[in-house]
């Protein structure tokens, strides 16, 4: 109750001093244990606004962080992917299908083992995933980039995998002469070459011919379908050269060179005693060499495309069949279906740009592009050059002939390698500055919640040492206070009279 003054005027409240006392006390030692100004964000007052604000924009932080810590962990494993398809594409090229590889008959078999191993070897790290997440499949990354390497060189039941896919386009590219779908003949002192069909798919393509002797012209190519020809009007002098330029299905040309001479030999032809037996001699010499290239480089030549191809087909642009049975007399392709051939990859197949398929916003402006596909230039590439001598047979009856063909199926092979070394690494470039761009906004991103951090516990932490003195300060008065209104209690009116 009120106490009254000595001049009977009334004095101050004692309960409603301990009352507040008591209460800075609590929220004093709440603020020493919490750490805290305030018990809930409405008590700061006027820096209400600047806290929320604060707090918003660092919760939006923690989302980027998140968002970055994830496309982080893709893109390493990407990164991974990539670095160990190098390394075993590099293996092939420089151990596996080095140049210093022979050709013999018990090492082709060992090259043929170690290409299969090494094949499945990278489809294997185009099928690696991150916490689930299939990396190298574009837009789809719940299941496997690709099919495994066995139903991809073998195919499955009905579906042609690349040994068929390459056997049946080599057919088509020799035809049923071995002469790569060129028509030989000879009149007289002239010998012409045709192609069989205007525009032709398949087998050799005529480029050019030429004469280093004024006595034998050579024409073309030129009419409908393409021919050259070779007119001689006297005898060449001995060691003259005719040079015939061919091209092949893999988009390279090859010349056939026959030189003039006193006999018979390879790449050569016999000067004969008139020019219209010695026109006979070089229609027979050029037969012959037309056929030896086709069994060799335009034998490896297709298998190379068929390979390309093969690699390069999608469920969108499936890649192209030849029509047939049978093979060596097809004129036509017709577009490969997911009921008769392998389609080895399963990821995002559109004209969009890879990189794409997979956004992930970082930052209020910045986003990054975390996609990539198995069909890339520089997989397609490793692929079919890996392939190509793990799945063609050579000739089982000739041994020279297959070390020729095995040879320069090598070095096509190497070609496609090398040309995946530089398309693999232009890929891992562009993956290493997504990475440093999600790096570079992930450490700005944490100097900034450094600042709104410091920002916040300006506002919300209590100082703990000003709060310590402050308590011992207002417990001192609450002390006090008790000792006086004890002192009060005890007074009676006679006593104060």
């Amino acid at each position: 109750m009120p106490l009254i003054g000595p001049n009977g005027g009334s004095g101050f409240s004692t309960s409603r001093s301990i009352a507040d006392l008591r209460e800075q006390i609590n929220s004093l030692s709440r603020q020493l244990t919490t750490g805290k100004k305030a018990a809930t964000i409405s008590e700061l007052g006027n820096s209400v606004a600047r806290t929320v604000d604060l707090r918003s924009r660092l919760s939006r932080l923690s989302v980027y962080d998140d968002a970055i810590q994830s496309a982080n962990s893709d893109l390493q494993t990407i990164a991974n992917g990539i670095n160990s398809f190098s390394k075993t594409s590099g293996q092939i090229l420089t151990n596996t299908l080095s140049l210093a590889t022979t050709p013999d008959s018990t090492n082709r078999s060992t090259v043929k083992t170690d290409l299969r191993r090494q094949f499945t070897e990278l489809v294997d790290f185009l099928n690696i995933d991150s916490n689930g997440n299939y990396v190298f499949g574009g837009k789809n990354v719940g299941s496997e980039s690709v099919l495994d390497a066995t139903t991809i060189l073998d195919g499955s039941g009905t579906k042609a995998g690349l040994t068929q896919y390459i056997s049946e386009r080599q057919a088509a590219d020799l035809g049923s002469n071995n002469q790569g779908r060129l028509q030989l003949s000879n009149s007289s002192t002239t010998i012409s070459l045709a192609e069989t069909v205007a525009g032709s798919v398949f087998g050799f393509t005529l480029k050019g011919v030429t004469s280093q002797d004024a006595n034998i012209v050579a024409n073309g190519p030129s009419g409908t379908p393409p021919q050259v020809s070779f007119i001689v009007n006297a005898q060449p002098e001995s060691n003259a050269i005719l040079t015939l330029t061919l091209g092949l299905p893999d988009g390279s040309t090859q010349d056939v060179t026959l030189t003039a001479t006193g006999g018979s030999g390879t790449n050569s032809f016999a000067i004969g005693t008139t020019a219209a037996n010695t026109a006979s001699n070089i229609a027979t010499a050029l037969q012959s060499a037309l056929v030896t290239t086709g069994k060799v480089q335009l034998f490896a030549a297709s298998a190379k495309a068929a390979a390309l191809d093969f690699f390069k087909g999608s469920t969108t642009n499936p890649p192209k069949r030849v029509v047939g049975p049978p093979f060596d007399s097809a004129t036509a392709f017709t577009a490969g279906t997911a009921a008769n051939t392998i389609l080895w990859y399963q990821g995002t197949d559109d004209t969009n740009d890879s990189r794409n398929d997979r956004v992930t916003k970082i930052d209020e402006r910045v986003s990054i592009g975390v996609g990539v596909r198995a069909n890339e230039a520089g997989f397609v590439e490793a692929l079919a050059g890996t392939a190509l001598l793990a799945v063609t047979n050579f000739s089982t009856t000739d041994e020279t002939l297959a070390k020729e063909q095995f040879i320069d199926l090598r070095d096509r092979a190497r070609e496609s390698l090398t040309q995946s070394k530089t398309d693999v690494t232009n890929t891992n470039v562009s993956v290493l500055m997504v990475q440093k761009s999600a790096k570079s906004r992930g450490d700005d991103q944490k100097a900034q919640k450094t600042v709104f951090e410091t920002a916040i516990a300006t506002i919300e932490d209590a100082p703990l040492d000003q709060t310590a003195v402050s308590l011992t300060s207002v417990q001192t008065q609450l002390q006090a206070l008790y000792q006086l209104t004890a002192k009060l209690q005890s007074l009676s009116l006679a006593n104060y009279l």
